[in-house]
């Protein structure tokens, strides 16, 4: 063994970067593990949990500073970052074998079908023992950032820089390794990373042998990522939310979702992670029954042979085998999901195979970006009962404006279609909110009289036909004579007859939904749906829940969660024991304050964006991704230019810093967005994004400069208040999650942005908070 060498602070920074790229890593791998085996409801608490663990750990250094030592840092560091490592493998087969929910044996062909009975579903006491499990490895790197950043205070920027870079490298990581892992195996290629961490570490404390044996485990977990995305996967999923993984008959990770083929009595379903169901039409029996359904078939009746069609959310396929049963070939079939590669991929000698037709082509896109950037108008756009409650789902639905439904989502489907073209959509109760989003979408692009042109089909299958243009009486009469084929079925708003009274309640009255706020939650319905809904699950009765209504039950939940921990985290330091060095300090209070605006302003910010960007980047996940690249790097970068400034002039600096996040979040909340849809809407993928991600590094830049500002503006005597401040920073960012999801739900994301702009002003107002911390 090498005899101890002095520590050189500033290779800390090269293992804090790797802990940070691990962390983040296995917080994005939870949440898409959290859309199989619990519901995709659940995705935000896996977030909630990583910020809640980092703080937890932040705590513990801050009520037993002896945790991470000043003597022996690097060494502890190493210990720490093994133990990471070790615990997200832990934690991975906890979330994969705990028998978390109920089981059912038939496939999900509709999400209703686990909605009604979700919390039901949900085996309690499974789930409270896996809690503190999957909060370890965020306990343990939150330990260690808070222990460093207390002990290497002078670098500060270079430290809180490596661990933003960290970040940056895990968002673009993150697509390409679940394009070559399986979603459960990228648990050992986090144990590498982690493990080379602490290879590192130990070579910085002199510990050769030590750093020998972590780069060896370093080496064995990339061996086994490398023989799990040869074909051979290690980690399974043994229970997955609403349906039994033992008729799974196939499964492959992407980076947005898990496709499972699962065989039942009904046939082959394409599943997207629990609650997406989609039928397989392999012959030509499944091909005429599908077809015999009125809201996939009867458009394709009223169209000639030779129609261009765009089909959303197209999926397994079987609107475009309703399409080809009627003689149309013409296809664009347009997923963000996969589903119709594997379709085509494991059943190529099917005989009605939809997609093995040479004139359907394959989209993987979100469909209303798609359908911005075609180059030719459609004849016939549809989509039938887009499952927007999977995972996917909500990437593709809730977090960006890429929903499909809104006005704006109308506005773009009305302006490519051909004159005599037909919108055909149907979403079950739901469909007056597309024929209300429709009406307004044709108000305002002139039409006269909208309601002329909007045809409404009820029965045991609800869908609404809309024309750019009014409805002829002859297309009108062709409608319901094809209807006579379907029993049950009757023309509810006609546009040629028509019933005022029907078209002022299902058109005119009430709101509908846009890209601000793609939403139609009322926080007083809200609370009132939440106390039934509370009140039926205590007493243990059953029927019918509103998907809604389990989203509000969450966000109460998560709401209790945080505010809970909050309480602790702010006054577990004040009755367990007096903090460590911060007895008899004073200025306590506004730096806890700080710290908090900054945890909240950012990530709320970060949301938002790329709420804002995903239109224009064309794909949510790939929008997701350039925002979190371009604002953790530039932030990193800004963190390390911070650790340059004059030391006299660090509190100026800093509220001339503030200033300018808060003029140029503006900008890119009300100004950049819409310069870059009129000036580079048309450009490829590549530009866009490059575009999209260019615009945020001037902001990035000066997001990254608060905290290391204020940290090295901190007396040597309030040393002590840095871990508590990591931990409330923490807790604000789980706060901001929360807050900015509902928000948007309740007012839109242009208040949720002001929101966090407002958070940014408060930093400004206490901006010189640090370098009072300890002033008598």
């Amino acid at each position: 063994m090498s005899s101890p060498r002095p520590e050189r602070p500033e290779r800390l920074a090269a293992p804090i970067l790797l802990i940070s790229l691990s962390l983040v890593l296995f917080e994005l791998v939870l949440t898409r593990l959290f859309g199989i085996v619990l519901f995709s409801s659940f995705a935000h608490l896996a977030l909630g949990l990583a910020m809640l663990g980092i703080s937890a750990g932040a705590l513990l250094q801050h009520l037993w500073p002896s945790l991470v030592p000043d003597e022996g840092l690097a060494g502890r560091l190493g210990w720490l970052a093994l133990a990471q490592g070790v615990t997200t493998l832990l934690a991975t087969v906890c979330v994969l074998t705990f028998p978390l929910t109920t089981q059912f044996e038939t496939p999900p062909e509709v999400y209703y079908e686990r909605a009604v009975v979700a919390w039901q579903l949900l085996e309690s006491g499974w789930f409270i023992a896996l809690l503190p499990l999957l909060t370890l490895p965020f306990t343990i790197s939150g330990l260690a950032f808070a222990g460093v950043f207390q002990r290497r205070k002078e670098h500060i920027g270079r430290l809180y820089g490596a661990d933003l870079l960290g970040g940056a490298v895990a968002a673009v990581a993150f697509l390409p390794l679940l394009e070559l892992v399986p979603g459960p195996d990228t648990a050992f290629f986090i144990l590498a990373v982690s493990a080379l961490a602490a290879a590192l570490a130990f070579r910085n404390a002199g510990s050769s042998r030590l750093a020998w044996s972590a780069g060896l485990l370093a080496a064995l977990g990339l061996i086994i990522s490398c023989v799990s995305s040869a074909g051979h996967p290690m980690l399974n999923v043994r229970h997955a939310a609403g349906y039994s993984e033992e008729n799974v008959i196939w499964a492959r990770w992407t980076p947005i979702t898990r496709i499972a083929l699962h065989e039942g009595e009904r046939g082959i379903y394409a599943v997207l992670d629990n609650s997406s169901a989609s039928r397989v039409v392999r012959d030509e029996t499944e091909r005429r029954q599908t077809a015999r359904e009125p809201n996939r078939s009867l458009v394709y009746r009223l169209h000639e042979p030779g129609a261009r069609i765009a089909i959303l959310a197209a999926s397994a396929g079987p609107e475009v085998a309703s399409a080809q049963r009627h003689g149309h070939s013409d296809i664009d079939a347009i997923d963000i999901a996969r589903v119709g590669e594997v379709v085509r991929e494991r059943y190529p000698d099917a005989p009605a195979n939809p997609y093995t037709d040479p004139g359907v082509r394959l989209v993987v896109a979100d469909a209303r970006s798609a359908i911005l950037h075609a180059h030719e108008p459609y004849d016939i756009i549809q989509m039938v009962h887009a499952n927007l409650h999977s995972s996917a789902g909500l990437l593709a639905n809730a977090w960006s404006p890429a929903l499909l439904e809104t006005e704006e989502a109308f506005g773009t489907y009305l302006d490519h279609l051909s004159d005599d073209g037909t919108l055909s959509f149907g979403r079950g109760s739901k469909t007056h909110r597309l024929a209300r989003s429709a009406w307004r979408a044709l108000k305002h692009r002139g039409a006269e009289a909208p309601s002329h042109h909007i045809l409404y089909v009820r029965g045991y299958a609800n869908f609404v036909l809309i024309k750019k243009r009014p409805w002829t009486v002859v297309e009108r009469d062709k409608v319901a004579e094809l209807l006579e084929s379907y029993p049950g079925q009757e023309i509810y708003l006609d546009p040629v007859y028509r019933d005022r009274g029907r078209i002022l309640s299902l058109l005119k009255t009430g709101p509908s939904l846009t890209d601000d706020r793609p939403y139609l939650d009322d926080p007083k319905a809200a609370w009132s749906s939440l106390k039934q809904t509370a009140r039926r699950l205590w007493q243990g009765e059953e029927g019918d829940v509103d998907p809604a209504a389990v989203v509000h039950h969450a966000l109460a939940l998560e709401a209790i969660f945080v505010a809970l921990s909050g309480l602790l985290l702010l006054t577990v330091p004040l009755l367990v024991r007096r903090p460590g060095g911060l007895s008899g300090l004073r200025g306590v209070a506004p730096a806890l304050l700080y710290m908090a605006a900054l945890g909240y302003g950012y990530l709320a910010i970060e949301t938002v964006l790329a709420h804002e960007l995903a239109l224009f980047v064309g794909h949510p996940v790939y929008a997701l991704t350039v925002v979190v690249l371009s604002m953790l790097l530039s932030s990193g970068v800004g963190s390390m230019l911070a650790g340059r400034m004059d030391p006299q002039k660090l509190v100026r600096s800093l509220r001339f810093v503030l200033l300018g996040v808060l003029l140029l979040g503006m900008l890119e909340a009300w100004a950049i967005p819409y310069l870059l849809h009129a000036l580079a809407l048309g450009q490829p993928l590549t530009l866009r994004a490059l575009l999209a991600g260019g615009s945020l590094v001037p902001l990035g830049l000066l997001m990254g400069m608060p905290f290391p500002v204020a940290m090295r503006s901190l007396p040597e005597a309030g040393r002590g208040v840095v871990p508590w401040a990591w931990a409330i920073n923490g807790w604000t960012s789980v706060l901001a999650s929360m807050l900015t999801f509902t928000v948007s739900r309740f007012w839109g994301f242009t208040a949720a942005f002001g929101l966090a702009l407002l958070a940014y002003l408060v930093a400004l107002a206490v901006a010189g908070a640090f370098s009072r911390v300890g002033a008598r």
